[in-house]
């Protein structure tokens, strides 16, 4: 898998693989307007961005020839943010447009900020067309969402366990690109949930009714990430359970890792 980089934008993003207890096994650049940042855009006495989405892309630009040497021999460039700040939203689509020139294929996974975070959820969702255009495939998560289908759980929790999901599936996204990934996932936009259960089929129902962004299976096919252990007997149990609650035929993708509780569920979404 060297031909797959991914770049996490922004503080946001960045804030989510600290939570995470493990990180993406693909080479990673972290991008942001102040020293946490891989490559440095800004001066030690620069500020930075600080919710400036415009003068985030034009750092980007501005340092073309480093983000460049890291984009060089790349077949498919995933880029992560959780988009409401100014380089979570900016940064990306700078990477973006030098990605296009390398040649390489864009891959966004963003997320939504919280409904208590008011501007920033309405800078978010006003981005999201510009993410569409320059991205071949996008993978959206609301953070709200976690609040809805966790409604018992502190919010501190829910926090971990979005991280936690999170950099599963875009470790898992990253992987699978090592395959026929765009005609695994042929529709533009997906939603993805992630759960553990020693029934592969309870996880599966509830991963369905539990997505990180609203969606109807009625929009496309399911995409199910299993365990490369899995026998005819799981997967078998996996096509009914699938069947039985949505009418539809899903596809299923052995990941590489055995790890046989853990089932990671994609579906399409129209925005």
């Amino acid at each position: 898998m060297g031909d797959v980089t991914l770049f996490v934008c922004g503080g946001g993003a960045r804030a989510v693989l600290s939570d995470a207890t493990e990180s993406p096994d693909i080479p990673t650049v972290m991008m942001n307007s102040n020293s946490s940042s891989t490559i440095s855009l800004v001066p030690e006495d620069m500020p930075g961005a600080y919710g400036d989405q415009y003068l985030a892309y034009s750092l980007a630009l501005d340092n073309r020839d480093a983000i460049l040497e890291r984009l060089r021999g790349m077949r498919v460039v995933v880029l992560f943010s959780i988009l409401g700040g100014g380089s979570g939203i900016g940064i990306p689509l700078g990477i973006s447009e030098m990605a296009r020139e390398c040649g390489c294929r864009v891959v966004s996974v963003v997320g939504l900020p919280m409904v208590f975070e008011k501007e920033r959820r309405e800078r978010a969702l006003s981005a999201l067309p510009q993410v569409l255009e320059y991205s071949d495939r996008v993978f959206i998560l609301d953070m709200e969402s976690l609040n809805r289908n966790y409604p018992d759980v502190k919010f501190v929790h829910i926090l971990r366990m979005a991280s936690r999901s999170i950099v599963f599936a875009v470790d898992n996204l990253a992987h699978s690109m090592e395959g026929p990934f765009f005609s695994t996932f042929p529709k533009k936009v997906y939603t993805f949930a992630y759960t553990s259960d020693m029934d592969p089929s309870k996880a599966v129902e509830r991963a369905t009714g539990s997505t990180m962004f609203q969606t109807s299976p009625d929009y496309g096919k399911m995409i199910v990430m299993v365990s490369s252990g899995f026998g005819t007997a799981q997967i078998e149990s996996i096509y009914s359970t699938v069947v039985d609650m949505t009418g539809i035929i899903p596809d299923i993708v052995k990941r590489d890792d055995r790890e046989d509780t853990k089932v990671l569920v994609f579906l399409p979404v129209q925005l």
